[in-house]
């Protein structure tokens, strides 16, 4: 079976509010002491665990992560870190090549110096991960710049003669990079530092590293698996060790803490997540790569669940706002899905701002065809 992690306080579906906040505290509670964090405050964005995780995921099917040592700023590209100039060139390179640009650093002490490879004269540079993560190809390769200007000099929108250029290394085990940018929020800082710590503490120091804004710090603490792109939230220690090496040893992503992949659509995401959660009841795994989902029509769905003479779910049949998706087995085996966006108590988007809007995307119904 896949590692998992449960944790002792389950995601709450509760909705009267001093419910939902006392379940808020124990959360806190709960992880305070699993992250060694000494004080999680009871206004964190991150303690609202009650929207469901699948889906939520931020887009990205290639990903180019710079080490930086300074400050990183609220944006990495406001100009704080590299410098407005530099940040403004750099923002239309990496968006024009369809690029997720982040900076990295390595977690205590470590992160403090750079960790590329030395130049001739033996200085240290800057080293840099490149990530494709279209699945069935996703690669995960390192390379080193003197400076942070040179990314500029580089064909960042070329794949192949970037990694010419660079004579980039590709590298055989996968990079988890945990969020604990405090500029943008302080979830990521006080859950995400005891992770990333804990991750460095075992395993090989190039695997792990803190990074910038990823999306999505309300999931504090939060993970990426690279060159797959799967992301984590609502991490634990344990739950975080089982994501890398369940995906290291035998690429098969872990789904305690999944919120999908950064290749899919939020539909797509939960659809797999769904999915994978359905065949591991039944003790089957599924590799990286092993499920396709494709977001499509209710009533493409429905049309597919008749032609197989399966009766459509009485839950889908007078929601007209569905949204479903096809996910597909590489052994043929096909599954359709149904969700619903459930409006939740309004809450901070960020900490220290004012309630927003907020759903969570629902699983209705799952039928296999």
């Amino acid at each position: 079976m896949t590692e998992s992690c449960t944790p002792a306080t389950p995601e709450p579906r509760a909705t009267n509010p001093t419910e939902l906040n006392n379940l808020r505290a124990a959360h806190a509670d709960e992880l305070s002491s699993r992250t060694r964090a000494t004080s999680i405050p009871t206004d964190s964005c991150s303690l609202y665990d009650d929207e469901a995780l699948g889906g939520t995921a931020g887009r990205a099917t290639a990903w180019l992560a710079l080490e930086h040592v300074g400050q990183w700023g609220r944006d990495v590209l406001d100009g704080s870190a590299l410098g407005e100039e530099l940040s403004e060139a750099l923002g239309e390179a990496v968006s024009q090549a369809g690029l997720k640009f982040l900076l990295i650093r390595q977690t205590g002490k470590a992160g403090r110096v750079l960790h590329g490879a030395p130049d001739t004269s033996g200085n240290p540079t800057h080293r840099v991960l490149y990530a494709l993560c279209t699945p069935g190809k996703e690669k995960l390769y390192s390379f080193s710049v003197n400076t942070p200007e040179q990314l500029l000099e580089l064909p960042l929108d070329n794949p192949q003669e970037l990694i010419q250029a660079t004579d980039a290394e590709l590298m055989n085990s996968p990079a988890i990079l945990v969020c604990t940018h405090s500029k943008r929020d302080r979830c990521c800082a006080l859950r995400g530092r005891p992770i990333a710590a804990h991750l460095a503490d075992i395993l090989p120091a190039n695997m792990v590293w803190e990074c910038s804004h990823t999306g999505g710090h309300r999931f504090a603490p939060v993970g990426i698996m690279l060159p797959t792109g799967y992301t984590y939230g609502r991490l634990s220690e344990p739950s975080a060790l089982a994501a890398y090496l369940s995906l290291a040893g035998r690429a098969i992503p872990s789904l305690h803490g999944l919120r999908g992949r950064s290749t899919d659509t939020p539909v797509e995401q939960a659809a797999e997540v769904a999915v994978r959660l359905e065949l591991e009841k039944k003790g089957e795994e599924v590799a990286s790569g092993g499920l396709v989902s494709r977001e499509t029509s209710a009533v493409e769905v429905l049309n597919a669940l008749r032609r197989a003479d399966i009766k459509p779910p009485t839950e889908t049949t007078e929601r007209p706002t569905l949204e479903a998706a096809l996910t597909t087995h590489t052994d043929g085996r096909t599954w359709v899905t149904f969700f619903e966006r459930v409006t939740l108590e309004p809450r901070p988007n960020s900490c220290g701002k004012g309630p927003a809007d907020a759903f969570s995307r629902e699983l209705l119904a799952l039928r296999q065809l």
